[in-house]
Parts: structure tokens; sequence; C-alpha cells
């Protein structure tokens, strides 16, 4: 209490902010809970495997596609837009298909009668997902960029992972949520998404805004000093590796607006023939703040370096959101043990517990990866690159673990592996996205960035949706004998099943075996482009530092 009496205004409101921030950021991550609801609404709708992937790519779309959009928004108008809309977005499209779950919004042109669902019905029902994706998108953008330009470089990926954390969370608080009032209904549960997604945001939007540090010790004022240091300068771009002079005007223009600075980070190569004092050695050799660095998209377009983090973001997510999007029918294959009648209810439950083991996970990952990368680029000067190769390597043990796992109680594993190699993507991506490419048009790069996922998404979900198809009653058996026509009118007539039963598959592990096989085949990719990426930052410190003491 006494702290808080110390505290100026300015922090305070960063503090109320901040938890505002994570609040944003918890109902920004609901389209993790898609797999809780999916086999629900896939049973209730008559939809294939392939159709309710379909739908659940559009919500990941809205995610990752509009990231460009809303990162300008932010960049150039600030959080409260994107707030705002984001709020109506979600609550607009939750309540659409909470409609159509619940039978009072039809898909089909005939509704009650067993037909496919129309393309009309299908898009509209697309089109609701893509909006909560949206929604989702613009809340994060918004509370991340807030969060990550009040903090300065030795805190800020702590603090931007407690909103990533948020986000990740968001699953398993939904999910809990829903279970307890509903008992496991998905129609209770997308109720309350529809409720609870939309006023958080929408209060977000009055309150998220960045606070600027100001007086924090790692950060000082530009001086006279500094100015006739950065004066006769040259400074090492990132991402060329080129010399280009030092500006007075700018190095002035930082310090009217007060934009701190870190201590000798500014310089790397200086011309002066006099002897330089160790200070600015010192600053040479440091690498250079994103605080000065204003590299915009185009410059990201012929940068080696980003199409890495890219590439790899779109292998690592879309493995990521391949499970998570499937969860809940991965429970469902394993825990009917071949069956084609089944408890709803114990089948619900499993599929719960994935999707709160997975965003457990994933919060935990987002925090301790930025913990963990924060505290060792202070302590030990080891480069944040260095832990995306250990994120790939979770990810890969993720996917090892899902082909061997036949049984449904084991999958906690799976969830809890990928859950925490998910999370920590998404903590360490962003701020090497911020330390690369500079802080000013942050919001706009870290959007085309996390465009890779849409590409990603799509291709491991649509796979996973054609191999589980592949392998369902209405698929299987030997040409020219029906023998899924033979199973289902059998079952029919004991009132044992619905019309829509070829869209089951009973063969446990051996639905989707395929799809982790190629998954994992594409995180070792992913690890490999990680360790190149490591090394070319590691060579082109190396080239500075030289050229620093040259």
């Amino acid at each position: 209490m006494s702290a808080w009496k110390e505290w100026d205004g300015t922090d305070k409101r960063r503090l109320v902010m901040t938890v505002l921030a994570v609040l944003c950021g918890l109902a920004s991550g609901t389209n993790y809970v898609y797999s809780a609801y999916a086999p629900q609404l896939a049973t209730q709708l008559h939809l294939s495997s392939t159709q309710i992937n379909l739908i659940g790519t559009a919500g990941n779309l809205g995610v990752y596609l509009t990231g460009p959009l809303w990162g300008k928004i932010v960049d150039t108008r600030g959080q409260r837009i994107p707030l705002l809309v984001g709020g109506i977005l979600v609550l607009i499209g939750y309540a659409y298909v909470h409609g159509c779950y619940t039978l009072a919004i039809p898909i089909r042109s005939h509704p009650g009668e067993p037909e496919p669902a129309s393309p009309l019905g299908l898009l509209l029902l697309c089109i609701a997902m893509f909006f909560t994706g949206c929604g989702g998108s613009a809340g994060l953008t918004a509370a991340v960029n807030a969060v990550a330009k009040s903090f300065s470089d030795k805190t800020r990926a702590s603090m931007t992972g407690a909103v990533l954390a948020g986000f990740g969370l968001s699953a398993f608080t939904f999910s809990t949520a829903g279970h307890l009032v509903s008992g496991g209904d998905a129609g209770g549960l997308l109720l309350l998404l529809s409720l609870g997604t939309g006023v958080p945001l929408i209060v977000g939007s009055f309150v998220v805004k960045p606070y600027p540090p100001t007086n924090e010790k790692e950060y000082e004022p530009l001086g006279e000093e500094a100015e006739d240091l950065i004066d006769d300068v040259d400074v090492i771009d990132p991402i060329s590796g080129e010399a280009y002079p030092g500006s007075r005007t700018a190095s002035l223009e930082l310090h009217r607006s007060r934009s701190p600075a870190p201590r000798g980070r500014h310089v790397a190569h200086a011309s002066r023939s006099t002897s330089p004092s160790p200070s600015q050695k010192h600053a040479r050799s440091s690498s250079i703040s994103p605080l000065h660095l204003s590299h915009s998209p185009m410059d990201l377009a012929c940068s080696v370096d980003f199409w890495l983090l890219f590439i790899i973001l779109s292998l690592l997510c879309g493995t990521g959101l391949m499970y998570i999007n499937n969860a809940g029918t991965v429970a469902l294959a394993l825990g009917r043990d071949g069956q084609l009648e089944y408890d709803l209810k114990k089948i619900s439950a499993w599929q719960a517990k994935q999707v709160a083991t997975i965003s457990v996970w994933n919060c935990l990952g987002r925090i301790l990866g930025g913990m963990a990368s924060d505290f060792c680029k202070t302590r030990y000067h080891i480069q944040r690159i260095w832990f995306l190769p250990v994120v790939a390597i979770g990810f890969v043990t993720s996917q090892v673990a899902a082909m061997d796992t036949v049984e449904v109680r084991h999958l906690w594993l799976v969830s809890t592996l990928l859950g925490l190699a998910y999370g920590s993507l998404f903590n360490v991506l962003p701020m090497l996205v911020l330390e690369w490419f500079g802080m000013v048009n942050f919001g706009q790069n870290w959007g085309w960035t996390a465009i890779a996922p849409v590409i990603g998404g799509n291709v491991f979900n649509l796979l996973f949706g054609r191999i589980y198809d592949s392998n369902t009653i209405g698929r299987i058996g030997a040409p020219g004998v029906d023998v899924a026509g033979e199973i289902v009118r059998s079952f029919r007539r004991s009132g044992g099943i619905s019309d829509d039963a070829k869209h089951d598959c009973l063969i446990g592990a051996g639905c989707y075996a395929t799809a982790f096989k190629v998954s994992t085949l594409g995180c070792c990719i992913a690890f490999g482009l990680s360790v190149l990426a490591g090394f070319r930052r590691e060579r082109r410190n190396k080239v500075r530092q030289t050229e620093s003491h040259g």
C-alpha cells in the first residue's frame, strides 16, 4: 500500500493499463477454445471433419490475416479503434455461431432434412468465425503494442509475456467456465463466448494506451556528449550489415521528445581518429536499441532474416494450430474405443481436459519463455534467437508423442508439450521482430510476420481434415462394396445413430496418424532454419564488433 502511495500518476495508470491489457489478451484468445465445441458443432450441424476444419481455419484467418491492418491502425491511430471494433466483432461472430448451433439460424436450404449444408450457410458460418478471429487479433495487437511501449528493454519481454499469457489462458478460462455453467454443452459455451469476450475489449478501448518509461536505469536522455558522439559515428544496420552516418538531427529530436535511449547502444562504429573512451568502446560493441530502428514492412520484404522467421513461424504455428483445432477430434477418436456409440458426457470431459491443458501450458510458456529469455539475455548476454531452436525441439517432441499416443488418458502429455512450445513461440517471435526491426513500426511489422500462420494453419488443418475424412465410415471398405451404407442402415434400423454417421472414424489413432508424421517433418525443418538464423545473427554481431574496434 505504501509503495502505491509513492508511485506517481503515470506509474499508477501504467499498472491499471497493464491489468486491463491482460484482460484484453484473455478475451482475445478464444479461437483456441474452438476444439472444445467443434465436435459438438459438427454433430449438431452434420458437418464433415474437412468442413469443421474449414470453419476453424476461417477463425485462424481472421486472427492472422488482419494483423497488418490492426498493426497499421495501432501505430498511426492508437489502441481505441481496434479494441472497440474488435469487441463488437467477437460479440457478433459468436452470437451467429450460437444461433447456428441452436438451429435458430439454418445452414441448409431445407432445415430438418438430411442434406449437405448449403454453400451460403457454410460461408456465413465461416464469416462469423472470421469475425471472431478479427476481433481477437485487434485486441491482442492493441494490448501487446501498448505494453511493449510502456516498459524498458529489461522487462519488456516479461510484461508482454503477461499479456500473451492471458491470450493463451483464454481457452482454459472459457472452456472451464462453460463446463461449469452449461455442463459441457456447446450452446452454453458459445453464449458465454458471445457475451464474455466483447465487454473487456470495449472497456479496454477507453483505458489501454502506452505510458512510455521515462526514468529507467538502463535508459537515459541523450545529452550533448552523446549527441556529439552520434554526429561522428557510423551506425551498423542490423538487417543489411552496412554502415550509415549517424544523424545529429535525429538524436536532437529524440532528446526533445524525451524518448529513452539505451545507454551506449546507439553506436556501432566510431570514425574519430582520437582514442575512444571506455564508454565509447562499450557503445560500439553493443546492439542497437529497438528505439533507434524504424524498418518499415517494405524493408522486411528485402530481409533474409525476416523470411527465415516467417517460414519458421509458418511451420511451427501451423503444427500448433493443427493440434489445437483438432484436439477435440483426437480425443473423440481415441476415447470412443472403436465404437459407433459413445458417452457424450465422458468424451466432452476428455475434450475439455485437452483444451484446458493446452491453454494452461500455453499461458505458462508465454510467461516462462519471456522470463527466461530476459534473464539469459541480461545476465549471460545470450541472444534471444537461440531460444527459437529450443522451442522447435519442443514442437518436434510433442509431435512424436502424438504419434505414440494410442489411449486418450495419455493425451494430456501431448497437450502439455504442445501448449508449452506454442506459448514459448509466441513470446520469442514478437521480441525478435521488435529487436531486429525496431519499435517504431512494430505493430505493422509483427502484423505482417503473423500472416505466416495463415499459410501453415491452412495447410496443416486441411491436411488433418482430409486424412481424417479418408478414414471415416463413409470412405473405408473395398471398392464397389457399400460397407458404410450397410453399417449405417443396420444401426439406423435400431435407432442407434444419426443419418450422418458416415463422418465418424472408428480406427483410433489411425484416423489421423499420417498428419502428425507430416507435421513432425515440418518441425524438423523449422529447427534447422532456426539454427541457421542464430548463426547468421552471431556472424553479423562479430562483423559489427570487428568494425567497431577497427
